[in-house]
């Protein structure tokens, strides 16, 4: 079901991304409504499943994890599924998509170290073939549509 916003559910959306811990009276004024109106808004797209969570975006390379890789995976025979039900034993893994073309699966990850990530490609070609890229840099994060 397309659920229709307007401009301020959008704006809304837009603020949340960047900061999701501002008050509704931050937001209120933000965009020139009253912390009840924007409060029920924000409640709205929750209800209507817009906003799917409020999460925290963890500086890893703090954590000591500073090597971000992307790792495509094709499978061999039957392991796709194994894969799937076993992609939770693999805390390094903070995204896996199904994806069409060669591989199966795009997998984004950060590890500590050249090490780790051979540790991992390792565990992995138990499943399948591992093809790994190394991020350099960041250009985009947290993209919103309008």
């Amino acid at each position: 079901m397309k659920i229709i916003l307007d401009d301020y559910d959008y704006r809304i959306l837009k603020i949340l991304n960047e900061n999701s811990r501002l008050s509704y009276a931050e937001i209120g004024r933000k965009i020139s409504l009253s912390q009840s109106a924007t409060k029920e808004r924000v409640q709205n797209l929750i209800d209507n499943g817009v906003i799917k969570q409020f999460t925290v975006e963890v500086d890893y390379e703090k954590l000591g994890y500073s090597l971000k890789v992307v790792i495509s995976l094709k499978f061999k025979n039957d392991e796709f599924r194994r894969f799937i039900d076993d992609v939770h034993r693999f805390p390094e893994i903070l995204s896996c998509k199904r994806v069409t073309g060669e591989s199966c699966l795009i997998t984004e990850c950060v590890l500590k170290d050249s090490r780790h990530l051979e540790q991992l490609i390792d565990r992995l070609t138990s499943y399948g073939i591992p093809t790994t890229a190394i991020q350099l840099s960041e250009i985009k994060t947290r993209p919103f549509l309008v």
